[in-house]
């Protein structure tokens, strides 16, 4: 009997659990009671360029910016009303991320919520936690961008298909799905650390991760054991050794299973390429430009000089790469050697990076009123000489 009492505790906190991780209302119905089901076909291409085949919407190139988007304007949808998001696409490549674009009637910008690589399969997101999912929905559509840090833009793009999507009343089973796809859906290597332990764009009232919750349940199954056996009891230790082992188990194939879902877009990317094309093949290509530029233009500089790079317009990963990419020269963040306490070293090199800071802040303007503006004839031209993405002074004084 102890036995039986304990698999059945076992199973009903369990089972709660999982309901308190998915956030289900136990006042909901099991199946949706109202549902708005969009075929393929009824989106239409804003960006990019596709076509309708049957039922479905082929997506055969993207728009500008290597971009695309497809949408839709339904009638009569109530955001509070369809809180579940129900997608299906076909051969969706693994170098695309997908974001849900929508529009309110009382907010006319367009509002992307990133969503888990769709694969082949039916993918299931709660919208509820999502803030801007309020009001009147007059837009509602798919964007696709190639994965950001990891995919060059311009081989990102593979053609795809839009089966099916649908927006479902609050159920047991669209909130049981959605945090199935939350748990175990494929999520780009931008929206989710490694390590896997939460989406790095989690916001309140998103569905309780895997790590708690397998960690909750080893701990319900262990205080179990002990009310059902005792403390001294050898099958605890037993049972608990043989948890803890499984839970870890569990976790590891979990998150293996991620880390190969995104080395796929890796291997997209990069398996039928040789190690000199894999060598210039990097997704910020953009910066890669950039850094080329620089160089030109400190094509007559010792090597020894020191480069110095602001940015403030420019994320602080955008900064580390574009110095990785401008390697082996000496170069570094300016703020780091500000912070030093150090004087700046005489005709140091001091790189603007996508920012006016030269031109607008009255420190930089004193500290550059003696220095010399570096520039390649390529870049004097009336024209656009200002408004460059990349500026160079080489620093006369000490201080």
């Amino acid at each position: 009997m102890r036995r039986i009492a304990f698999v059945l505790a076992l199973l009903a906190g369990w089972t709660i659990l999982v309901l308190v991780a998915a956030r289900v209302d136990v006042s909901a119905p099991f199946a949706a009671a109202e549902q708005r089901a969009f075929r393929g076909n009824d989106f239409t291409a804003v960006f990019g360029a596709a076509s309708v085949v049957d039922d479905r919407l082929d997506v055969s190139a993207p728009g500008e910016g290597f971009t695309s988007l497809q949408s839709l304007h339904p009638s009569g949808i109530d955001a509070e009303q369809f809180p579940t998001l129900r997608y299906r696409f076909a051969d969706f490549p693994r170098t695309l991320e997908l974001s849900l674009v929508i529009r309110t009637a009382d907010a006319p910008d367009d509002i992307a919520i990133a969503l888990p690589w769709p694969g082949d399969r039916v993918q299931t997101f709660d919208l509820s936690r999502v803030p801007e999912w309020r009001g009147r929905i007059v837009e509602i559509g798919f964007a696709e961008f190639p994965t950001a840090q990891v995919v060059p833009p311009a081989q990102g793009f593979k053609p795809f298909a839009i089966v099916e999507a649908g927006l479902w009343s609050r159920s047991w089973r669209g909130d049981l799905a959605a945090l199935a796809t939350d748990w175990f859906g494929a999520w780009p290597w931008t929206q989710r650390s490694v390590h896997a332990l939460g989406r790095d764009t989690d916001t309140p009232g998103a569905p309780m991760s895997l790590v708690l919750a397998v960690a909750l349940a080893g701990i319900f199954a262990i205080v179990c054991a002990v009310l059902a056996f005792g403390r001294r009891a050898r099958a605890l230790a037993t049972f608990g050794a043989i948890a803890l082992a499984v839970a870890w188990l569990a976790l590891d194939v979990v998150w293996q299973f991620g880390l190969w879902g995104r080395l796929e877009t890796t291997r997209a990317v990069y398996a039928k390429l040789s190690w000199p094309e894999r060598e210039h093949t990097v997704a910020d290509t953009d910066l890669v430009a950039l850094a080329d530029r620089l160089r030109v233009m400190l094509r007559n500089e010792p090597q020894t000089a020191r480069v110095l790079v602001y940015g403030d317009a420019t994320s602080g990963f955008e900064l580390l790469r574009f110095i990785w990419h401008v390697l082996p020269r000496n170069i570094g963040l300016i703020a780091n050697a500000n912070t030093a306490g150090d004087a700046l070293p005489r005709d140091a090199i001091i790189v603007f990076l996508r920012s006016d800071a030269w031109r607008t802040n009255e420190g930089f303007r004193r500290m550059l009123s003696a220095s010399e503006r570096i520039a390649t004839p390529a870049t004097i031209h009336a024209d656009g000489f200002d408004d460059e993405p990349i500026v160079a002074y080489r620093f006369r004084r000490g201080k």
